[in-house]
C-alpha cells in the first residue's frame, strides 16, 4: 500500500464514520481502518456467535442448541426500543402471558 492520504481516520465508532464521511464529501481522499475484524466500535453488533464468545473470552463454543453462529446478531450495547405493542406490553408484565385482551 505506497498511496497517500489526506486523512487517516482511526476507528469506526459513530464519530469516527461521520468525520471520515464528511471529509471524504469535502474532497479529501480518506483511509479509514479499524483494528478490530469489525465495525462500529463499542456500538457494533458482533456475528457470527463464535465471534462473541472469542471478545469476551468465553470458554468453549456455543452449544449445538443455540443453532448456527450466522443466525445470531448481538449487539455491544443496549438499545432502547419505545413500544406500545402486545409484545411489548407482555414483556413489562410477565404475569399477563397466557391471557387474552
Amino acid at each position: 500500500m505506497n498511496e497517500e492520504y489526506d486523512v487517516i481516520v482511526l476507528g469506526t465508532g459513530l464519530t469516527e464514520c461521520i468525520l471520515s464521511g464528511i471529509m471524504s464529501v469535502k474532497g479529501k481522499k480518506v483511509l479509514h481502518m479499524d483494528r478490530n475484524s469489525y465495525y462500529g466500535a463499542e456500538s457494533a453488533s458482533i456475528t457470527p456467535l463464535e465471534e462473541l464468545y472469542k471478545r469476551f473470552s468465553l470458554p468453549g463454543s456455543p452449544p449445538e442448541s443455540m443453532g448456527k453462529g450466522r443466525d445470531w446478531n448481538v449487539d455491544l450495547i443496549p438499545k432502547f426500543l419505545m413500544a406500545n405493542g402486545k409484545t411489548h406490553q407482555q414483556n413489562q408484565n410477565p404475569h399477563m402471558l397466557g391471557q387474552r385482551t
